[in-house]
Parts: C-alpha cells; structure tokens; sequence
C-alpha cells in the first residue's frame, strides 16, 4: 500500500506534494481506523487529515469489502478496500484514481475499469511537475529501497534519470 512506503520512507510530505499537483486524496475509513494498517502509518494518515490534506470516506462496510475481495485472488482488504471507496466514487460522478502497486490489485482494478497508478507514476508525475527534485529523488530512491515496496532498479533508475 502506498501510504505503508510513504510511512516506511517518513516522508509524509510527499502527500503536501501531491495536493500541490492538484490531487483531491481520500483515504477509505477501514485504514483510517487502523484496522488494515499499523499504527505508524494511521498516526500519518491521522495527521494529514487534521490538517485537510486527505479526506477519510466511509462507504463500504466491512462485510461490504470481504464480499468485494472473495471475487479476486489475491488482494488484500486494503487494495479492497480502496478499489471499492473509488469504484463507487466514480459510480457518484467524481473523477477518480486508485493508487494500487501491488500487481494482482492494478490488474483487478483493469478488469473492473478502475482508473489507477502506482507509487512509481504518482512520483513520476510529481517530477515531471517539478515538484521532486533531483535531491529528493535520490531520498526517495535511497528510502524505498530499505523500505518494504518492491520496484525494481530499473524502474526507480528510471524516476531518478528523468528529474
């Protein structure tokens, strides 16, 4: 999940940034309360909210998202979660993404037609705005290789080449 990398990096800032890019962020409730994630990464989302930089939405129960990750092998009940929050976002009329980086989820979210991005887009977008710089890239990089996310060399190679 990408906030668990954004969290394992400590770099909540990235989140400011990605306001800065014009993204409205919402996170599903079930991660708010902390019931998918550890409670480093609730106590980040906990504070991003307070300050207005995501929007918790509470839409689906948790029957609701059992139901939704028994259809797909492989999914977690965050990716669940969150692919059922903007599934019905859409549904409403709002224009949506689903950040997704784990590849049996993003395929999911294609089968469904769920418009989404991984970590590794959201921070290429964020340097193709400018909004990365050289420096931080190499943070990025540097971190999320300690960190649990998996990409490949090549890949973040890739982000860091094109800021």
């Amino acid at each position: 999940m990408t906030a668990i990398a954004i969290s394992d990096m400590r770099r909540p800032d990235l989140f400011d940034r990605l306001v800065d890019l014009g993204c409205n962020l919402a996170v599903p409730s079930h991660v708010e309360r902390g019931e998918l994630i550890g409670a480093g990464v609730g106590a980040m989302i906990h504070d991003l909210a307070d300050r207005g930089i995501i929007r918790i939405v509470g839409m689906n129960s948790r029957g609701n998202v059992y139901n939704f990750v028994a259809e797909f092998h492989k999914m977690g009940l965050g990716e669940g979660d969150a692919m059922l929050t903007c599934l019905k976002m859409w549904r409403m009329g709002e224009e949506v993404r689903c950040v997704l980086d784990k590849k049996s989820a993003r395929t999911a979210a294609g089968r469904i037609g769920i418009r989404h991005v991984g970590l590794a887009g959201l921070l290429g977008e964020l340097a193709s705005a400018g909004l990365v710089t050289a420096q931080d890239a190499g943070g990025i990089a540097a971190a999320l290789r300690k960190s649990n996310f998996r990409i490949t060399d090549d890949l973040l190679g890739g982000l860091t080449d094109g800021i």
